[in-house]
């Protein structure tokens, strides 16, 4: 029987990019009638406050996400969602096994939203490298398997040997009303006023998939060239790698990195000068 509740899960809720669409889905779902479970693995991160007082969170208060299992399982028993939504290779296995061992009714949907090739390549423990095994032995499992692009889909059936046509390509819905109500705000960062050299922005988390460090590398060499700026929005392990490779480049007054912003669209969305 349908309880018209749709369940979504995640690691946590830091300032990522597929935590943000899962906070836009949520509030998507809601507007469609469901009730939202946002089941965490813990409850934390930067896009905790943006979820809207509707949707219920279930803390698994698990370290990690591999010792979530059984709680997840929990859950789904308990619970029976007519659906789960997970993200992130490691919570997708997580969430195939739960839905397993439940055996709860629930309907499973996986999505993947980076190049999992990558991932592994960059991978520095033995579960890393094996992950491609994992996720062709489970992903087969859901009754869904969702990449946010073409190109994150055709990576995943190369990797993992799953077919093609068993992955839906869907793009992340981010574009919504809270954007358009964001990007009229006011600019105050001194380097977009008047007369400053043209600014190159990044925006993503500072980790190995982004590959930041051949960005900074590329800007120095643009550098020398003409004057210009290299804005680059989030956060993530490999600040301090990055900060190291500015001060070497010695690009301290040309490059910033302020974090995890609130509002990057009004910053996206302004007139850029086009660095020729």
């Amino acid at each position: 029987m349908l309880n018209n509740r749709i369940a979504l899960f995640l690691p946590s809720l830091e300032g990522g990019g597929a935590e943000r669409v899962m906070v836009n889905l949520a509030e998507g779902f809601l507007a469609e009638g469901r009730q939202v479970d946002l089941v965490l693995v813990k409850a934390e991160g930067t896009y905790l406050e943006k979820v809207p007082e509707q949707v219920r969170i279930i803390d698994l208060k698990c370290a990690r996400v591999v010792t979530s299992l059984f709680r997840l399982t929990g859950y789904l028993r308990k619970e029976k969602p007519d659906a789960l939504l997970s993200a992130m290779d490691h919570a997708n296995v997580i969430a195939i096994l739960a839905k397993q061992f439940s055996g709860a009714t629930t309907r499973i949907a996986v999505s993947v939203h980076s190049t999992l090739s990558i991932e592994v390549e960059k991978a520095q423990s033995w579960r890393g490298k094996i992950m491609p095994w994992f996720i062709n032995k489970t992903y087969q499992k859901a009754d869904a398997i969702i990449a946010v692009s073409t190109g994150v889909a055709e990576d995943l059936s190369q990797t993992t040997r799953l077919h093609l046509s068993a992955i839906k390509v869907i793009y992340n819905p981010v574009v919504t009303p809270e954007l358009e109500k964001k990007k009229h705000e006011a600019l105050n960062h001194p380097w977009f006023k008047e007369k400053q050299p043209p600014v190159l922005l990044a925006v993503g988390r500072l980790s190995e998939q982004k590959d930041f460090p051949n960005l900074i590398k590329a800007f120095a060499i643009i550098r020398q060239q003409r004057e210009c700026r290299l804005l680059i929005l989030g956060e993530g392990g490999q600040r301090k790698q990055l900060e190291a490779l500015i001060d070497r480049l010695e690009l301290q007054n040309d490059v910033q990195m302020p974090g995890f912003v609130e509002n990057p669209y009004i910053i996206q969305i302004h007139p850029f000068k086009v660095v020729k």
